[in-house]
């Protein structure tokens, strides 16, 4: 079952798709209205920031992933 996200998606990549290519003034709408409501929801969606560094000229970082102890 699709989530939400790639509902938007498709709808806004048909509706601009249709709307602007193939002259369908109903999908441009569509189009535009769902990739309204996907960008807005990036921006208002939390997203949890870990960690942030400030790297320098020859800085370097390593990323691991470690599993838990069990």
């Amino acid at each position: 079952m699709p989530n939400f996200v790639d509902v938007l998606h498709r709808l806004s990549r048909t509706g601009l798709r249709r709307g602007f290519f193939e002259g369908s003034r109903g999908w441009m709408y569509v189009g535009v209205a769902a990739t309204t409501v996907r960008v807005l929801h990036r921006i208002l969606s939390e997203q949890e920031t870990v960690e942030r560094i400030e790297l320098r000229p020859g800085d370097a970082i390593e990323i691991r992933s470690v599993p838990p102890e069990r």
